[in-house]
């Protein structure tokens, strides 16, 4: 009887598990759909979520009156209770369409809002400004310059130089993404989920519209 009991909860957690994994995967689904370009063949998505800030939330009454007036059963209160319960998740099993998933440090190089930059002297053989760039880990300018510049002539140059390192880059090796762990209602209703790529974030709000997850509103955004 034990033995048998115990291979009935264990067949019952199988099961809660995989219920769980499916409505994650189909939220992120929902979320890739709106934070991706669809022209994208491919993206970068970083392998583990992160943990949301959410207690750090603060809601803007006049911007949410219209959202709270449809939504009376939304309760902001019941996320801040389940965030604390939530723990990083691996993407690389849920097999998000088009997703490239690997660990933040082997992201390739993308297009950011800020960069190393390093000056070198002029006489730098272009063979070893070369190595320097395709070697770099991270997104850098590496920028050979006059004795006589200014420093509006270097600005100028280093401007031109991230220009010219962007147009390199393929679409969708211009950023990055990463996912949070969603925190999802009580009545699993409504889910908030934040997504980031290179240079910006944005935390929203997703309801359970007859089966499907489809995006609300916005909870905050930020540009790094």
């Amino acid at each position: 009887m034990n033995r048998l009991l115990l291979f009935l909860m264990l067949i019952i957690l199988s099961q809660t598990a995989n219920s769980q994994k499916k409505e994650i995967r189909e939220l992120v689904l929902a979320v890739v759909e709106k934070a991706v370009p669809p022209d994208f063949a491919y993206f970068h998505l970083v392998d583990s979520s992160f943990i949301l800030r959410y207690a750090e939330t603060r809601f803007d009454e006049q911007v949410f009156r219209t959202f709270f007036k449809e939504n009376p059963d939304f309760d902001p209160e019941e996320f801040t209770t389940e965030n604390t319960k939530t723990k990083k998740i691996c993407w690389s099993g849920f097999k998000i369409p088009r997703a490239r998933v690997n660990p933040y440090e082997k992201i390739p190089k993308y297009e950011s809002q800020f960069s190393v930059v390093t000056l070198l002297p002029w006489s730098t053989p272009d063979s070893v400004l070369e190595a320097k760039r395709r070697n770099s880990k991270y997104a850098a300018v590496f920028l050979r310059i006059k004795d006589n510049w200014t420093e509006e002539e270097k600005n100028e140059a280093v401007r031109k130089e991230q220009e010219r390192y962007a147009n390199s880059l393929k679409p969708e090796d211009r950023k990055y993404f990463a996912i949070s762990t969603p925190i999802f209602s009580r009545n699993h209703r409504y889910a908030i989920v934040e997504v980031r790529n290179a240079v910006r974030g944005w935390c929203q709000v997703y309801k359970k519209v007859r089966g499907k997850w489809i995006y609300q509103i916005t909870l905050w955004h930020w540009v790094a």
